[in-house]
């Protein structure tokens, strides 16, 4: 039989012990972002369709009792990314629900920038440079 030789075991001063240390809460942090932003995503929809022209009362009290428990998820999720966000060894932006409860439209909805591939660089990523392309697409379809 094989045995696994383990020469030194880690100890939390070790490098090798603080990187894993770094990559998890990275990997935590990275999960509640997703979390969150699918949720806030998906509640944004669940708006835009009790909104569309022709969706009955019955579909209307029941997409309202869904957004009742999305809001609950939103929430819990919201208070998970907030602790990994400042538990982290760089503490990044908190979010509040005020600011989450304003997106309306999918269009409104600033995406979170420190998602796994970094895009708050991009030039469009900018609310002045999405407000202009809105305006722009706008007015080709006028």
């Amino acid at each position: 039989m094989g045995y696994i030789c383990i020469i030194t075991h880690w100890v939390p001063e070790d490098a090798e012990w603080q990187r894993v240390g770094r990559l998890m809460a990275n990997r935590k942090y990275q999960h509640a972002l997703n979390c969150l932003e699918g949720l806030i995503v998906t509640h944004i929809f669940e708006l835009t369709k009790m909104n569309r022209a022709g969706t009955g009362y019955k579909l209307c009290k029941h997409i309202v009792k869904a957004l009742q428990t999305r809001s609950a998820a939103i929430k819990s999720a919201l208070s998970t990314y907030n602790t990994v966000a400042s538990a982290m060894s760089s503490p990044q932006k908190t979010l509040k629900w005020e600011e989450i409860v304003n997106y309306t439209f999918l269009a409104d909805f600033d995406l979170l920038c420190d998602t796994h591939a970094d895009i708050s660089q991009s030039p469009w990523s900018s609310p002045a440079a999405r407000s202009a392309m809105d305006l722009h697409f706008k007015i080709c379809c006028a």
